[in-house]
């Protein structure tokens, strides 16, 4: 089951926006301060119009006016007022205690009155003490081209309210005077100080006595005016890092700021403040932090050496945002001592060639044992380590989105909490089966939503099976509206291809499933039995080849006609044993009636002529052969191929041609097959130990020779 991205979500998210702007509900401090409006409530919005203000008003907006605006806030004690909002005017001055009537004020919104500068801050926190004022944002007021201390008078002048968030943000200021954060109100839970030039040092010390402050925003400081413009919400930096800040403008600048922090902080917020480190070094928090969220993005820390260390027994940090750092490298052992960490993003990084050393890259998590959320996208990765979440079983997100990815690596079999899985805007032609089987087990007990759009989904009968998963899952896969974009190896969407496939992979399947096994099983067992056999009949196929090439030679194979042979018998002997045999032919060719004529190799050999051609010529042209056995001729190569010429000779010529002369008794188990198959079926005879016996072997041996002349 998959659904489409629909394209109009953007638009009616612009036209919600505009609506609800056009109709007061939403605002552009909507970041920094939210309102309930209750029926006892009574706003006035002044912006761009003249307005009179009832008695009973709890909300006051105006905007985009001059100081006539402020004619009946600081004449009137309007007494109701809760709520004033003073932003984006062309304000020049306040005057001096204007606000100290308004007995039930809580939020003052003074923001981007560029020309006010801190000495009317100080104008309008003039008597806020006989106020019940709670949260003040003074953004944007000081931009007159001067960089200031923040004064010590103001915080004196707030010292004593219940103020409880204070913003002060883009103004400019560059240090603080002696005591000037020291006196600022212990009921401050809220400070926000972005885009200044405050170098992150000493005066953050005094930060340690507010015991209730638990969100602290540093942000953008030491940066080119560009990146501290009051316009932009966010910050964006560029590839080049090197025009973000200079030496001059942030000399001695740190963020090492963790030890400095008060013990219940739990929101810190260091952004974008591109320190002119290019490494995150060893950082350790308080023995008795409460500090869970941390957010050092867009530093330019391209290496990650650390380690971040916490106290065991105040180990809260559960989100860590370290994305847009350009990051190449991390540390093995950086998030080890993390093992509280739900939330970690990592995005927008150079992750990529880093993940492809699988061997320093695959236990970097290995410590974040109970992580919920990993953000890895925008890291041009092409792989991932398949151990890389080993020890991550209780990942509920994972973001692998805007990378190059062609095939999915990542093992998932253990992470049982998974429900979502963004791996949009990469290469993935599919997903393999070991993962489609993990989440269709993981939707029988909660939901699970896969975004997979902007991939190219491979349309052809290889990938049919992903496809028909894609069509019948319970999982919610997230695919483009353009679903031809998808699609690859088909002209068509992907629910064309997907229509046609069915249809056209199944045609000659059930052929195909069983013909291409059997062909190929065909094939080998006739191969096999064709290897067999020629195994078997070498040597008959090795004298046939001899015989072939004497016959092209001009000679003439012997066709059963004794008087055919040139040699009565061909001795086959070892070296060892010439002695005996010298004797043999002195006997068969001098002592004999018959006076034999025998081929031995050292004599009737033909010179130039192969050893195997001379072996073949003088088996064929013999009547028979006579094997002398011994040891050293169950060693000799050519010994057993002359034996194997006779056997196949003699199975040729369908006649007794082998005399076998056991010349020294040899264990069965030395024996190779063919003369143990040789003993087994024919006599042979057996050499004398003593010259009593050998007349007997003579006239044997001769009576045997002579058997078919």
């Amino acid at each position: 089951m998959f659904f489409y991205q629909r394209k109009f979500t953007i638009s009616f998210i612009s036209f919600l926006y505009v609506f609800l702007k056009i109709n007061g509900g939403i605002s552009h401090e909507s970041d920094v301060y939210t309102l309930d409006y209750n029926s006892d409530e009574v706003h006035v919005n002044c912006s761009e119009k003249d307005c009179i203000l009832q008695e009973n008003i709890t909300s006051f907006t105006c905007h985009n006016r001059n100081e006539s605006c402020l004619d009946d806030i600081c004449l009137k004690p309007h007494k109701t007022l809760q709520r004033l909002d003073l932003s984006r005017n062309s304000f020049k001055n306040i005057p001096r205690g204007c606000f100290s009537t308004l007995s039930s004020l809580e939020i003052l919104i003074i923001s981007n009155n560029e020309k006010l500068g801190l000495a009317n801050l100080y104008n309008a926190a003039y008597g806020l003490d006989k106020t019940n004022i709670k949260e003040l944002y003074a953004n944007n007021i000081n931009q007159v081209g001067i960089t200031y201390p923040f004064p010590r008078n103001i915080s004196l002048l707030l010292q004593n309210t219940s103020l409880q968030k204070l913003q002060l943000n883009y103004n400019e200021i560059q240090t603080a005077e002696t005591g000037s954060i020291y006196n600022l109100p212990r009921s401050l839970e809220d400070i926000s100080v972005r885009g200044n030039r405050l170098e992150i040092g000493l005066i953050f010390i005094e930060l340690v006595w507010f015991k209730n402050l638990n969100r602290l925003d540093i942000s953008f400081q030491c940066s080119t005016r560009e990146y501290r413009s009051r316009s932009l919400r966010s910050v964006r930096f560029k590839d080049d890092f090197s025009n973000h800040t200079h030496d001059k403008d942030c000399p001695n600048t740190t963020i090492n700021v963790l030890q400095m922090l008060p013990s219940n902080l739990t929101k810190l917020i260091a952004t974008g403040l591109i320190s002119g480190r290019n490494c995150i070094p060893l950082l350790s928090t308080r023995n008795t932090s409460k500090l869970s969220y941390i957010d050092i993005s867009r530093d330019g820390y391209y290496r990650w050496i650390g380690p971040i260390r916490v106290n065991p027994n105040w180990n809260n940090v559960t989100t860590l945002n370290l994305s847009h750092n350009q990051c190449s490298y991390i540390k093995d052992n950086f998030f080890d001592n993390l093992n509280k960490l739900k939330y970690l993003d990592i995005s927008f990084n150079y992750l990529g060639a880093y993940f492809y050393q699988e061997n320093k890259s695959e236990n970097v998590l290995n410590g974040l044992i109970n992580l919920r959320k990993l953000d890895l996208q925008y890291n041009k990765i092409n792989y991932l380590p398949e151990k890389l979440l080993k020890n991550n079983k209780g990942i509920k997100d994972l973001v692998i989105s805007n990378n190059a990815i062609v095939k999915w690596t990542l093992d998932i079999s253990h992470l049982d909490r998974l429900t979502f899985i963004d791996c949009s805007h990469n290469k993935l032609g599919q997903l393999p089966d070991s993962v489609t089987k993990k989440l269709d087990e993981l939707r029988k007990d909660h939901n699970v939503t896969v975004d997979f759009h902007h991939n190219k989904v491979a349309c052809t009968c290889d990938n049919l099976q992903f496809l028909k998963w894609l069509f019948t899952t319970q999982v919610m896969v997230i695919l483009s509206v353009s679903l031809s974009a998808e699609c690859t190896g088909y002209d068509g969407n992907i629910t064309q291809a997907y229509s046609y496939l069915l249809e056209e992979c199944s045609k000659d399947h059930s052929v195909r499933d069983w013909l291409y096994p059997v062909q190929t099983i065909c094939l080998l067992f006739i191969l096999t039995v064709i290897a067999v056999v020629i195994y078997k009949k070498r040597w008959a196929l090795i004298y046939r080849w001899y015989l072939f090439r004497l016959r092209r030679k001009g000679y003439t194979p012997i066709g059963g006609c004794d008087e055919g042979y040139q040699f009565d018998a061909f001795l086959s002997f070892a070296d060892e044993d010439r002695a005996f045999v010298e004797r043999v032919v002195s006997e068969l060719e001098e002592n004999s009636e018959h006076h034999f004529k025998v081929c031995v190799h050292y004599r009737d050999f033909t010179p130039g002529k192969s050893i195997s051609k001379n072996i073949v010529s003088a088996v064929h042209s013999s009547i028979k052969t006579i094997i002398f056995i011994s040891r050293a001729y169950l060693k000799s190569q050519w010994c057993k191929y002359e034996l194997q010429m006779a056997i196949t000779e003699e199975r040729h010529m369908d006649r007794r041609l082998i005399i076998m002369v056991v010349l020294e008794d040899i264990p069965h188990n030395q024996l190779s097959l063919e003369v143990l198959q040789y003993y087994k079926k024919n006599s042979y005879i057996v050499k004398p130990k003593n010259e009593q016996e050998l007349n007997l072997f003579w006239k044997t041996l001769k009576g045997v020779v002579a058997n078919d002349l």
